[in-house]
Protein backbone atom coordinates (compact mmCIF):
# COMPACT_ATOMS: atom_id res chain seq x y z
CA UNK A 1 0.00 0.00 0.00
CA UNK A 2 1.52 3.30 -1.11
CA UNK A 3 1.24 6.46 0.98
CA UNK A 4 0.57 9.76 -0.78
CA UNK A 5 0.33 13.31 0.61
CA UNK A 6 -3.06 14.97 0.44
CA UNK A 7 -3.30 18.72 0.77
CA UNK A 8 -6.44 20.30 2.21
CA UNK A 9 -6.95 24.01 2.50
CA UNK A 10 -7.85 25.31 5.94
CA UNK A 11 -8.42 28.63 7.65
CA UNK A 12 -6.51 30.77 10.14
CA UNK A 13 -8.12 33.23 12.53
CA UNK A 14 -6.61 36.73 12.30
CA UNK A 15 -7.59 37.35 15.93
CA UNK A 16 -6.33 34.31 17.88
CA UNK A 17 -4.23 32.68 15.09
CA UNK A 18 -6.05 29.34 15.44
CA UNK A 19 -5.74 27.10 12.36
CA UNK A 20 -8.47 24.64 11.46
CA UNK A 21 -9.88 22.51 8.68
CA UNK A 22 -13.57 23.31 8.16
CA UNK A 23 -16.26 20.65 8.32
CA UNK A 24 -17.86 22.04 5.17
CA UNK A 25 -15.17 22.53 2.55
CA UNK A 26 -17.17 24.75 0.19
CA UNK A 27 -18.57 27.39 2.56
CA UNK A 28 -16.60 30.01 4.44
CA UNK A 29 -16.88 29.74 8.23
CA UNK A 30 -19.04 32.29 10.02
CA UNK A 31 -16.81 32.37 13.14
CA UNK A 32 -13.55 31.03 14.52
CA UNK A 33 -14.15 27.72 16.35
CA UNK A 34 -11.72 28.68 19.15
CA UNK A 35 -12.41 32.36 19.97
CA UNK A 36 -15.87 32.48 18.32
CA UNK A 37 -15.04 35.79 16.66
CA UNK A 38 -17.16 36.56 13.60
CA UNK A 39 -14.29 38.80 12.44
CA UNK A 40 -11.83 35.90 12.18
CA UNK A 41 -10.84 36.90 8.63
CA UNK A 42 -10.11 40.58 9.38
CA UNK A 43 -6.90 41.68 11.09
CA UNK A 44 -7.15 43.84 14.20
CA UNK A 45 -6.60 47.54 13.77
CA UNK A 46 -3.61 47.89 16.03
CA UNK A 47 -2.64 51.52 16.41
CA UNK A 48 0.73 51.94 18.07
CA UNK A 49 0.34 53.16 21.65
CA UNK A 50 0.94 56.86 22.15
CA UNK A 51 3.94 57.69 24.32
CA UNK A 52 3.71 60.23 27.13
CA UNK A 53 6.15 62.56 25.37
CA UNK A 54 4.11 62.61 22.14
CA UNK A 55 0.88 63.08 24.12
CA UNK A 56 2.39 65.93 26.17
CA UNK A 57 3.79 67.70 23.11
CA UNK A 58 0.48 67.38 21.25
CA UNK A 59 -1.47 68.82 24.18
CA UNK A 60 1.05 71.67 24.64
CA UNK A 61 0.90 72.61 20.96
CA UNK A 62 -2.92 72.60 20.90
CA UNK A 63 -3.19 74.71 24.05
CA UNK A 64 -0.57 77.19 22.85
CA UNK A 65 -2.45 77.65 19.58
CA UNK A 66 -6.02 77.69 20.93
CA UNK A 67 -5.95 78.74 24.58
CA UNK A 68 -8.30 76.93 26.96
CA UNK A 69 -9.99 73.79 25.60
CA UNK A 70 -12.15 71.02 27.03
CA UNK A 71 -10.88 67.44 26.88
CA UNK A 72 -13.44 66.66 24.16
CA UNK A 73 -12.16 69.53 22.00
CA UNK A 74 -8.56 68.40 22.54
CA UNK A 75 -9.42 64.81 21.73
CA UNK A 76 -11.20 65.74 18.50
CA UNK A 77 -8.55 68.20 17.28
CA UNK A 78 -5.63 65.90 18.09
CA UNK A 79 -7.53 62.82 16.83
CA UNK A 80 -6.81 60.90 20.04
CA UNK A 81 -8.46 57.53 20.56
CA UNK A 82 -8.69 57.70 24.39
CA UNK A 83 -12.10 58.52 25.80
CA UNK A 84 -10.51 60.07 28.88
CA UNK A 85 -7.01 61.26 29.70
CA UNK A 86 -4.76 59.25 32.00
CA UNK A 87 -4.80 60.78 35.47
CA UNK A 88 -1.10 60.01 35.94
CA UNK A 89 -0.20 61.73 32.68
CA UNK A 90 -2.32 64.78 33.57
CA UNK A 91 -0.49 65.12 36.90
CA UNK A 92 2.87 64.81 35.13
CA UNK A 93 1.88 67.47 32.60
CA UNK A 94 0.91 69.84 35.42
CA UNK A 95 4.57 69.85 36.45
CA UNK A 96 6.17 69.44 33.00
CA UNK A 97 4.29 72.01 30.90
CA UNK A 98 2.28 73.95 33.50
CA UNK A 99 -1.08 72.41 32.66
CA UNK A 100 -4.03 73.74 34.64
CA UNK A 101 -7.56 72.39 34.72
CA UNK A 102 -10.25 74.87 35.75
CA UNK A 103 -14.03 74.81 35.67
CA UNK A 104 -15.67 77.67 33.78
CA UNK A 105 -18.99 79.33 34.60
CA UNK A 106 -20.88 76.58 32.73
CA UNK A 107 -19.25 73.82 34.78
CA UNK A 108 -17.01 72.62 31.91
CA UNK A 109 -13.44 71.70 32.81
CA UNK A 110 -11.09 73.61 30.57
CA UNK A 111 -7.43 72.77 30.11
CA UNK A 112 -4.95 75.60 29.69
CA UNK A 113 -1.28 76.32 30.17
CA UNK A 114 -0.21 78.23 33.28
CA UNK A 115 1.38 81.04 31.23
CA UNK A 116 -1.92 81.53 29.37
CA UNK A 117 -3.86 81.58 32.66
CA UNK A 118 -1.56 84.26 34.09
CA UNK A 119 -1.87 86.36 30.91
CA UNK A 120 -5.66 86.13 31.05
CA UNK A 121 -5.75 87.26 34.69
CA UNK A 122 -3.44 90.21 33.96
CA UNK A 123 -5.63 91.60 31.19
Amino acid sequence: MARVPITVMGYRCERCHHIWIPKELWTEPSACPRCRSPHWNRPRDAAPPLSYENFRDTIRQLLEENGALTWKEIRIRAQLSQVSASTQWVHRMQGDIGLEKKKDSNGLTRWQLRSRALAAKAS
